[in-house]
Formats: C-alpha cells, sequence, structure tokens
C-alpha cells in the first residue's frame, strides 16, 4: 500500500503539472471507483493539488466541489502529455505500459489532450466527488497528520496511554495518527529503540518523545527519496520513475541481515497479520 511519502511524492509531482488545467471530460470505466456526477466538473480548472494522510485532494477555481482519491492497496495515478509521463502509487507494469489498461478504473482527459489515468488492479481505492466546506469541516474532526504541528508529544502521549495494544498498530491506526504505514512504523520503532509489540500504554515519556521524533524523521527520509517503490514484498522501480527510499530501509525488508548500529541479526515476527522486522538488541 502507498504510504504518506509515496502519496506525497505524486502529489507534488501533480501539483507541478495540473494546476491550471481544464478538464474535457471524465471516463468511469468502472462505477464502483468514482462517486459523483462527472459531467459537473466539465471546464473546471484545477487550483492546487493537496493532500491530507494519503488522500490527495484535487481542488478547482470558482466551485464548491473538489476530488478526493485514495490509492489504497494497489492504487496508481499515471500523467501521460505526450512523452512525459509521471506516474506514482502502487508499482507495476501499468506504470510505463500503454493506457488504458485493463486496470484503469478513471480517466481524466484535459483540455489540452494530456491525460490522468486513475488505475487499480484490485479497486479498493475510489475517486470521489465531495464538497468542499463539508469535507473541511469532517477532516477537522479526523486524527492530525503526522507531518502536522498538531501531531506532537501531548497527542502522540494521549494516543498511546489509552490502550494495550501493541505500539506498532496503533502507529498505523489511521483513526489515531494519520499517514502511518507498515513500512515507516518498522523503520520509527527501530530508530526509537522500542520493540513493535510493547503495549503502547507501558511507553515512558522519553520512549514516547524519542518515538515522535523518530516518526518524523523516517517520514521525512521517505519524502525526500521519493518513497518507498515496493510490489508483492520485491522492490521495483518502473524505468526510474521509482521512490527510493527502500535504499534506505532501517529493519523493514531485511530480515536476516545484518543491523547497521550493533551487527546483531535482523528478526522477523507477524503483528496484526503484518510482517514486523526489528532488531533485538537495539529495540526493548
Amino acid at each position: 500500500m502507498p504510504e504518506l511519502p509515496e502519496v506525497e511524492t505524486i502529489r507534488r509531482q501533480l501539483n507541478e503539472v495540473l494546476v491550471g488545467k481544464k478538464i474535457l471530460k471524465i471516463e468511469v470505466l468502472r462505477k464502483s471507483s468514482f462517486g459523483g456526477d462527472p459531467e459537473k466538473l466539465t471546464g473546471c480548472e484545477i487550483s492546487v493539488i493537496g493532500r491530507k494522510a494519503k488522500v490527495i485532494e484535487i481542488f478547482f477555481k470558482g466551485i464548491d466541489q473538489m476530488v478526493i482519491i485514495h490509492l489504497k492497496m494497489t492504487g496508481q495515478l499515471v500523467y501521460l502529455n505526450g512523452g512525459k509521463r509521471i506516474a506514482g502509487g502502487h508499482p507495476t507494469a501499468d506504470w510505463v505500459s500503454r493506457l488504458p489498461s485493463p486496470h484503469t478504473r478513471v480517466i481524466f482527459t484535459f483540455t489540452d489532450k494530456s491525460k490522468l489515468f486513475f488505475n487499480d488492479m484490485r479497486a479498493f481505492g475510489w475517486v470521489r466527488m465531495v464538497n468542499q466546506k463539508k469535507y473541511e469541516n469532517e477532516i477537522r474532526n479526523t486524527a492530525p497528520d503526522v507531518t502536522e504541528k498538531e501531531f506532537n508529544v501531548e497527542y502522540l502521549a494521549s494516543v498511546l496511554s489509552k490502550t494495550g495494544r501493541a505500539v506498532k498498530l496503533v502507529l498505523m491506526d489511521q483513526e489515531k495518527i494519520g499517514g502511518v504505514g507498515n513500512i515507516y512504523a518498522n523503520d520509527a520503532l527501530f530508530l526509537a529503540q522500542i520493540m513493535p509489540d510493547k503495549k503502547s500504554s507501558s511507553l515512558s515519556h522519553e520512549e514516547i518523545e524519542k518515538l515522535l521524533v523518530a516518526i518524523k524523521e523516517v517520514i521525512e527520509k521517505g519524502i525526500k527519496y521519493g518513497g518507498a517503490s515496493a510490489a508483492d514484498d520485491k522492490f521495483v522501480n518502473a524505468a526510474g520513475m521509482g521512490g527510493k527510499y527502500q535504499d534506505h530501509f532501517l529493519v523493514y525488508q531485511r530480515g536476516g541481515e545484518k543491523c547497521n548500529v550493533c551487527g546483531g541479526k535482523i528478526e522477523k515476527m507477524r503483528i496484526g497479520g503484518r510482517g514486523t522486522f526489528y532488531c533485538p538488541r537495539c529495540q526493548k
């Protein structure tokens, strides 16, 4: 699943090429993948591409409608304009192959003939039209994004103190913390020297402070390197378009390898059904 750094990377890339473009038409190839009346967006001009946690936001000039996109497990956004191609999300051959593909669910065509394809192999992702004011009121009540100032020591402590669940599970709970997925939860806990199965409510204030710093550090590094290009536990770099964070994993997907800090063996266990990597020497 694309995580916050991957979503932020594609947001930045799309913001550079889509702002100012006007929609000529929107083709919905799978009805369940699109919510709303696409004809209402004909002729509308994009003003900015935003993001909240793992949701991409498309705002338009002069209207109260906006589009939100969640890539879920296998969603992709691929922009084509002549020979220019920008691809983000779950990396597969659709990043570089002829489009539309069998996995294309929605096609945005702009007045300059450029296109934005929403592909989704498993069809769990979605594109929705929503009222901007209603959406903004709703997101005020959602968990803070880990890149926002509201995500601070006080907030993290309040979330962790209320549950005995494994700390890794809490970090990945999007209703509590916006934007952290499996990759960055593994690496953040290693950086903070905290075992991923440790009870959240047992963490000391010092551990919470270290964890906050670690979360922000790995997310910032993930954004710096354009996210991680991983598919089916194998790294994929399609025509150089994938991110490079996988070259900087601290423990994620490094089971059996030497820890870069202590030289011990990185081990793997499962928490909540997800592969979890840790160093038994460094993490307590």
